[in-house]
């Protein structure tokens, strides 16, 4: 099926529960409903048990304090709602959404990344080909690897962060249940574009790394302990640079994915835990952009747990 019928059934389903996003009760439904949303997918666990309930609680107050009983009351209505509303359709355009922008930002960037993939591969091999300085080259080579990965991924993040700082301010304004569906779109957006870059970087970085390897083994043949010195080098240089702790990924994290899925695993939590609190950060406003971040988390973990038939 082509993208189009898709992004036009995303919209009709998304257009069907935005008028009672906007009733002053009902948008306190709404975003309780979206809060809880996976639950359609999950049975609640030890964690789930502790944490969602403090959630509800925090967003029934937040209704009551925007709204009074009326708030409170329709916060509780979406409660109610869970079992009727079908969020399927809803959490699957977010996920569609982040594997078409993949898709379509990849395939923009292929010819840019063919294009220098030859001479990052010729700069990796001559960097390590060198015998006489191929140490000090490794470092290096492993100090320009972690700096420009980090240091790209730092900017992306810049952006990614202003742009999600933009959103939030804007739909700040919206009313509670507006602001919550729109959250859905943005997330799976924010976190297809900065996933995308980090690939991009990555292919970059593997492909010098393999051109420093074979470089440094052709140069074996006039230096015996050239692969071992040169390797050692190349990860101190990557260490120098702290690139793990400097790789500042803001719309997605990998150790917070993977520890949603193992604590799925353990049946200890759920990805709709995770989506419940990240949905009601949505409230607070020194915390509500971050909240984009583990929305991306909470659907990434599902996408995952589904694709691999583990749900």
């Amino acid at each position: 099926m082509s993208a189009t019928p898709n992004i036009l059934a995303a919209l009709i389903r998304f257009i069907a529960y935005a008028p009672f996003s906007v009733v002053p009760v009902l948008t306190w439904s709404v975003f309780m409903a979206v809060a809880l949303s996976l639950y359609f997918y999950y049975k609640p666990m030890p964690l789930d048990y502790i944490f969602t309930p403090i959630t509800i609680a925090f967003i029934m107050y937040y209704g009551y304090r925007r709204d009074g009983w009326a708030g409170a009351a329709g916060a509780a209505l979406g409660v109610a709602l869970i079992p009727v509303l079908n969020f399927e359709g809803m959490l699957a355009d977010a996920s569609m959404l982040f594997w078409q922008v993949v898709l379509y930002l990849l395939k923009a960037l292929w010819q840019f990344m063919i294009a220098w993939a030859t001479p990052i591969f010729v700069a990796g091999i001559l960097a390590g080909l060198l015998p006489f300085v191929s140490i000090v080259f490794g470092m290096i080579a492993g100090l320009v690897v972690g700096f420009a990965i980090s240091g790209v991924s730092m900017y992306i993040s810049f952006v990614t962060s202003s742009v999600k700082r933009m959103i939030h301010r804007l739909t700040g304004r919206l009313p509670p249940g507006a602001q919550a569906l729109t959250a859905l779109p943005t997330a799976a957006l924010v976190m297809a574009l900065e996933v995308s870059f980090a690939m991009v970087i990555l292919f970059f970085a593997i492909i010098f790394a393999v051109g420093f390897l074979i470089g440094s083994m052709l140069g074996t043949m006039i230096v015996q302990i050239k692969v071992a010195g040169d390797g050692a080098a190349f990860v101190i240089g990557l260490l120098f640079s702290k690139f793990w702790h400097n790789m500042q990924i803001e719309a997605f994290s990998p150790a917070a994915f993977m520890a949603v899925v193992l604590a799925y695993l353990a049946n200890a939590g759920t990805p709709a835990m995770l989506m419940a609190v990240s949905t009601a950060l949505l409230l607070t406003p020194r915390y509500g952009r971050v909240s984009y971040t583990w929305m991306a988390v909470a659907l990434a973990a599902h996408a995952f747990l589904m694709m691999t038939g583990l749900i």
